[in-house]
């Protein structure tokens, strides 16, 4: 073989001299090799291509799937070795190939480029990884579905400025959480879209000198169209940012949730207690027990929202088409990838087997007066008072029962009459924490009835 163990594939007069501390500097195996199944998909294919045009015979094909094939073997057996001095993915498969086959391998990099090559593999990537965390997300929306089904009857404050503002369900807050991650999954689907175009035969960025068979490659990589300039096709990040905002926008939704659900596990609340699987103890207050896998999810979901940042930074201001920088931008993908797949896992399994306290909420709701808008109703619907009117009487009524330690089930009707001589005893069926629900008419309400039919709705999308 003309190849030695330790010599680089790629050699050549312009980079002999390059020195230890340029190949550690220049070398992206460390991160890019996670593209290694992309890639020997991206070659195989274009040898196909090769092979139709003639330029590979049906030999030299075979030869060459052959040795792909074992180099994927190896890899799932755990036996391959990357090396720095063939710099990237790219490379070192081309390296790997030539040690099985022989001179064979240094055809496979007719009329293509580094370029189209790994801005196909990011795409194949970026489809596979969507789909993966889509199926992430549906499973934390089956926990929540779960969750929501059995609370289908609970009560619970719903809040505005963190105060305890109207009565809800308890499912009706949970499957607030299932239409924004229901929206992720549109977004990832668009993500999924946005990378859906083959940038073989782009080549390094003028377009490839041989005739390759674009339908060929786009069917052997299920793809549905080629890219339509082959300099956009080199240089186009875009998919990658539509990824980075797909994730920035479910890790918004995780922040959210976890800063709730620690929120509602604090002894001043008393709603949520997470699953002791997934909280910790102190190491000095042996009483404790802390939301840590919440509080994680928080803080990973904040740094997960500045990747799209971080590749921006990476890819404003390059003019046309490739530069080195894009080398930089696949360790911020894998990484967005990674922490926002293991915050689906543990949310989802945090809400599969955590417990949501039954009775906390109709306490809360009668000790902070989450039926007082029920009350000025009861005025508009009962009594003809116009509503700023009636705001004012119950605000009184309000401020009275405070004073007086009381909640509003707990007044007398004749000190309701204080404030309004015309109140009567139907005004106990408004204070009613439960009653208030049943009485929400429009569709997208906390009704008990609105509730079981979403119920229903999402029961058949997530099967």
């Amino acid at each position: 073989m003309a190849n030695k163990k330790n010599k680089k594939i790629l050699s050549s007069s312009i980079n002999k001299k390059s020195s230890s501390l340029m190949d550690d500097f220049n070398s992206s195996i460390n991160i890019d090799q996670r593209l290694i199944e992309e890639d020997l998909a991206v070659t195989k294919s274009h040898v196909d291509a090769l092979h139709k045009l003639g330029t590979l015979s049906i030999k030299e094909k075979n030869k060459i799937h052959k040795g792909l094939s074992s180099i994927q073997k190896d890899y799932l057996d755990g036996k391959i070795i990357f090396s720095k001095k063939n710099e990237d993915i790219h490379m070192n498969i081309e390296y790997f190939l030539h040690q099985k086959i022989g001179d064979t391998a240094l055809k496979i990099h007719t009329g293509r480029s580094r370029n189209d090559q790994v801005a196909t593999d990011t795409r194949l990537w970026i489809m596979k990884s969507s789909k993966i965390l889509q199926n992430e997300i549906k499973q934390l929306m089956i926990s929540i579905l779960g969750q929501a089904k059995y609370h289908k009857e609970t009560i619970i404050p719903g809040f505005t400025h963190l105060q305890i503002a109207q009565p809800i369900l308890l499912a009706h807050h949970l499957m607030a959480y299932l239409e924004m991650f229901r929206r992720d999954l549109d977004y990832f689907s668009f993500s999924i879209k946005g990378s859906d175009e083959n940038v073989l035969g782009s080549a390094a960025l003028a377009g490839s000198n041989y005739s390759l068979d674009t339908h060929l490659l786009n069917k052997k990589l299920n793809f549905t169209k080629s890219k339509n300039n082959s300099m956009d096709g080199v240089s186009d990040r875009d998919f990658c940012m539509y990824f980075l905002h797909a994730s920035s926008m479910t890790a918004i939704h995780l922040s959210k949730l976890s800063a709730e659900l620690v929120l509602w596990s604090s002894n001043l609340f008393g709603m949520f207690n997470v699953h002791e699987e997934y909280s910790t103890g102190s190491s000095i207050m042996p009483q404790k027990r802390n939301p840590d896998s919440l509080e994680l999810i928080r803080s990973k979901s904040n740094i997960i929202r500045t990747k799209a940042m971080e590749f921006s930074n990476i890819i404003s201001g390059i003019p046309l088409t490739y530069f080195k920088d894009f080398q930089e931008d696949k360790k911020i993908i894998f990484e967005c990838f990674d922490e926002l797949k293991i915050c689906l896992n543990v949310m989802s399994e945090v809400i599969k087997k955590s417990h949501f306290n039954e009775d906390k909420g109709v306490q809360l709701c009668n000790s902070y007066f989450a039926t007082a808008t029920d009350l000025a109703d009861y005025l508009v619907i009962e009594k003809k008072i116009p509503f700023r009117q009636s705001y004012k009487i119950i605000a009184d009524i309000v401020h009275y029962a405070q004073n007086h330690n009381k909640n509003l089930s707990n007044l007398n009707l004749n000190e309701f009459q204080l404030f309004e001589s015309t109140i009567d005893k139907k005004i106990y069926h408004y204070v009613d924490v439960k009653n208030s629900l049943n009485r929400k008419k429009t569709p997208m309400s906390t009704n008990p009835k609105n509730i079981s039919k979403q119920i229903k709705k999402y029961d058949l999308y997530l099967k």
